[in-house]
């Protein structure tokens, strides 16, 4: 009986193939073995044996305390070179509010410097307060050629507060009473050390700078300490005296004031509705704009319509208007006897407006740019002696 040999390709195919299972079962089995280390590592590709820079920092967090509103803050962070190469180091992200201003010391490249060993530079990072109050975290990076710390973290935190604040943040009054005065009360609260100076109030309004008034005082220490980190303010009295044209009042009270060299100007929204022994309805009459909406008028057509002025109260049967101005001239308008209705409480008197056909063209639409057209009275009422009516209206083609 013959014994065959293998072949001898075929004898060196599975040597080969053995040998390649055993060193990777080796291989496997010391990475199974070999624990994980935290911390500073080197890897195959750092030559351990030429010199290395190494990167150490103090400090890598720093603490704004407070920062207010609109404020600027900048902090030096310190990297010193303890190896025995030149340390190269560069720019790297930073978040939407930090940035890392040029290294500081000698040289032209503002993104990288190369720092020598046994030498230290200051890496200075900036910041801007913005956005809303509150903490804040933010972080800077810079990358070193240190192959054991590559990238170095820089974070600073604080907590931004405002310059100013309006307490509350808007006023509203309700059931304002054209027959009587009112008043209303607000606060700004400043938040630096800063003592305001220069103080003017006014209301934005020209046509209520009559009626509405406000004055100013300093908050006592114990008003003060009602708002958080507050360190001085204003107190705000807004007196509103009687007269106020009927319907909504939307404006804005202006408080402005020096804050050491920086001039603040704050403002606060005003916000009631008016109401009294007058009242004005009717389908083209808008309560929420407390004006008369026409719209865009064609000269070839023109417009008839009427609204209705209601009298209550004792001095309702007194009330007789009579037309003092109107705008655009072009405005027709005549005046009903009065009627009385509701078992004869209530006064009802009919206000008829007419644009004739061909009238001037005009813009009066109530907008920015278009003067507000209006009808002027007089009412006979002894509380409410004049009724101006905003006309929001254009007579085109």
């Amino acid at each position: 009986m013959k014994i065959r040999l293998p072949n001898a390709f075929v004898v060196a195919t599975i040597a080969a193939l053995l040998g390649g299972l055993t060193g990777s079962g080796t291989t496997l089995l010391r990475a199974t073995t070999t624990p994980l280390r935290n911390g500073s590592f080197t890897t195959s590709s750092i030559d351990i044996s030429s010199p290395q820079p190494t990167a150490e920092t103090p400090e890598t967090t720093h603490s704004f305390g407070q920062v207010s509103l609109g404020g600027t803050g900048s902090h030096a962070f310190l990297i010193r070179n303890t190896g025995a190469a030149p340390l190269l180091i560069t720019k790297g992200s930073t978040s939407c509010t930090c940035t890392v201003s040029d290294f500081e010391g000698e040289g032209e490249e503002k993104n990288s410097r190369t720092v020598a060993p046994s030498d230290e530079i200051i890496v200075r990072i900036e910041w801007k307060g913005k956005g809303q109050s509150g903490p804040f975290r933010q972080r800077a990076t810079i990358l070193t050629n240190d192959p054991r710390r590559p990238e170095i973290a820089f974070s600073i935190e604080g907590t931004v507060i405002p310059t100013w604040k309006a307490v509350p943040d808007a006023i509203f009054i309700s059931d304002i009473s054209t027959n009587s005065d009112s008043q209303a009360q607000g606060r700004i609260y400043t938040f630096t050390d800063k003592i305001p100076r220069r103080v003017t109030c006014q209301v934005v309004d020209d046509s209520l700078s009559d009626k509405i008034f406000v004055t100013n005082r300093a908050l006592t220490q114990d008003e003060i300490n009602e708002e958080p980190e507050a360190r001085g303010g204003l107190s705000l009295s807004i007196d509103l005296s009687q007269g106020l044209p009927l319907g909504k009042i939307q404006t804005l009270i202006e408080t402005s004031f020096f804050l050491g060299e920086e001039e603040i100007t704050a403002t606060i929204p005003l916000r009631g509705t008016v109401s009294g022994d007058l009242m004005l309805v009717g389908s083209k009459w808008d309560r929420r704009f407390n004006a008369l909406r026409l719209g865009t008028i064609s000269r070839k057509t023109g417009l008839n319509t009427t609204i209705y002025l209601t009298a209550k109260g004792e001095f309702r049967n007194k009330v007789s208007p009579r037309v003092v101005d109107v705008l655009p001239s072009s405005l027709d308008v005549n005046i009903t006897p009065a009627t009385q209705i509701g078992g004869g409480g209530l006064v009802r008197i009919g206000i008829e407006i007419q644009i004739p056909p061909n009238a001037r063209p005009s813009n009066n639409l109530c907008t920015e740019t278009a003067e507000k057209g209006f009808i002027l009275l007089e009412t006979n009422h002894p509380n409410t002696p004049t009724l101006r009516i905003p006309v929001c209206v254009a007579i085109a083609e």
